[in-house]
């Protein structure tokens, strides 16, 4: 009796299991879309856990992960992720010290060609300082070569969090 065998090259293998890995190992979050832009498909973790829903606890002093997925709506040669913080009556655009979102691509090289998959992360420190409060962050990716025009966000969404500094 014969067996037959399918092989698989190591590196194909090693591809599927990271492109499922990005949804089945975790899931996803829940996020609002703003301002008109696509919405990515995310992930926020907190304390290496993944927040499914808002508002996502999370204590001051300790990183916000993101993790995002998309497909280019266009041509995208230098991107920039923003994000606008509202908390106790206050807007402000949080620093984030990178003015280069290549950077923070995973599973390809900028320029990005129309209708590429994208897979993004950003660690975002949240100062020891902030005290307990409400926040609404609205995460954008912005086309700098666009960047006055209203085509400008490349996608853009919003989700709530909740500082406690007594939370575990």
């Amino acid at each position: 009796m014969k067996v037959l065998v399918a092989t698989v090259p190591v590196s194909l293998f090693l591809v599927l299991v990271a492109a499922v890995g990005f949804v089945a190992a975790e899931g996803t979050t829940s996020v609002r879309s703003c301002n008109g832009a696509p919405t990515p498909e995310v992930q926020m973790l907190t304390n290496n856990t993944l927040c499914p829903q808002s508002p996502c606890v999370v204590r001051p002093g300790t990183d916000l992960v993101l993790h995002m997925r998309f497909k280019s709506p266009r041509y995208l040669e230098k991107i920039k992720l923003q994000v606008i913080a509202k908390a106790l009556g206050v807007t402000l655009d949080y620093p984030l010290f990178q003015d280069d979102a290549c950077v923070g691509i995973s599973n390809t090289y900028c320029p990005i060609v129309k209708h590429e998959t994208v897979e993004y992360s950003y660690t975002m420190h949240l100062l020891d300082i902030f005290p307990e409060a409400s926040v609404n962050l609205a995460f954008s990716l912005i086309d700098l070569d666009h960047k006055s025009d209203e085509n400008a966000d490349v996608l853009c969404f919003e989700i709530d969090i909740q500082l406690k500094k007594d939370y575990q």
